[in-house]
């Protein structure tokens, strides 16, 4: 148990120096991102005041707004990496006060814990989530939690001696078998809460390394970014602009009829089949109307028809077309005395 315990709880301490290094790297790369933006918009206050003319004020408004679009960037980045610390000490500081509440309870079975020596850290409020904390008040949370696992250990070891003793030295002998598994039982509860805490610092770790990694990741390329646009000595001009489509696919490769969609009511019927049912008048008694394809084009002309199809299109006349009147009937039982009302039309209207 010595070496599985102990052992781990060196793991974590030296995975969390691990941890406190990306962090101090990210804040070292966002602090000197900080400062070229900062030259950047020195130089555009200068370039302004020596250049007042209302044209150079106007080729200079682009500078501007190159460097208004990085400062938006990086301060998206900074507000990430402050909720990213702030989660931090939220996970520590929780956790820190889990174990010692469970201590106290059972400062009979695993003794007493020297308040004198114990730190009061910063409390944390769950409704302001950008508050920043310390780096150092973060790493003394996470010792202080690895100094308490140490003192479960230890607390743990006693145990086990003692039963040891008990059933060794003692020579007592069967009477006290009871006595020995209750014991034994109550220690491996003790072990079991020395893993389960050990598990829940294992995953804050992981979850903050990920998250630290990606953040990482995301200032790198913004300070790429940052470096070509600054290095860049270059006078754009027409020439500048490839003669290449900068598009998959072109608008004039577009052909509607290829997205076609057939009726839901029934399959397409064939243009034998059509022209018989158009000959006839008549139609499959499975069907009531003969089917024929839908298109997304209003723009039909007789051209797109085959010929051997019979169909011809003409305009239609908006005028021969029925007026459709809305009849309101009552929501009650029929009544002889009601009845259904009807739109007025124009001619009623006198409008």
């Amino acid at each position: 148990m010595s070496n599985k315990y102990m052992f781990q709880i060196e793991k974590l301490k030296s995975d969390f120096d691990n941890i406190i290094a990306m962090k101090k790297e990210i804040r070292s790369r966002m602090d000197s991102t900080n400062t070229k933006l900062s030259n950047l918009k020195n130089t555009y206050n200068k370039m302004i005041k020596e250049n007042a003319k209302q044209i150079f004020l106007f080729c200079l408004d682009s500078f501007f707004y190159q460097y208004k679009i990085f400062a938006m960037e990086l301060d998206n980045i900074e507000k990430l990496r402050c909720i990213l610390n702030n989660r931090m000490y939220c996970d520590y500081y929780k956790l820190h006060n889990i174990v010692l509440r469970y201590m106290r309870e059972n400062k009979n079975d695993i003794g007493n814990i020297d308040e004198s020596e114990l730190r009061t850290f910063p409390v944390y409020k769950d409704l302001e989530p950008f508050i920043q904390y310390e780096i150092e008040d973060i790493r003394s949370l996470h010792d202080t939690i690895t100094k308490f696992m140490i003192h479960l250990y230890k607390s743990s070891e006693k145990k086990a001696e003692h039963v040891e003793s008990y059933n060794k030295k003692d020579s007592i002998g069967f009477s006290i078998s009871n006595f020995l598994n209750t014991l034994t039982h109550e220690n491996s509860i003790l072990k079991k809460q020395i893993g389960l805490y050990i598990n829940y610092i294992s995953f804050f770790h992981i979850s903050q390394k990920k998250q630290l990694s990606h953040l990482s990741d995301r200032i790198q390329d913004f300070c790429k970014e940052v470096d070509q646009n600054i290095n860049t000595n270059h006078i754009f001009s027409i020439d500048d602009i490839s003669d290449e489509p900068d598009r998959s696919v072109l608008i004039s490769d577009f052909n509607p009829n290829k997205y076609s969609v057939e009726s839901p009511i029934a399959p397409p019927s064939t243009p034998n089949d059509t022209n018989k049912d158009i000959e006839s008048g008549e139609s499959d008694n499975n069907n009531t109307a003969p089917v024929y394809p839908n298109k997304f084009n209003n723009d039909i002309d007789n051209d797109s028809i085959p010929e051997s199809s019979g169909i011809e299109i003409k305009e239609l006349d908006m005028n021969t077309i029925p007026r459709f009147v809305p009849i309101l009937t009552s929501a009650c039982p029929e009544d002889d005395n009601i009845s259904p009302i009807s739109t007025p039309g124009p001619a009623e209207n006198g409008n």
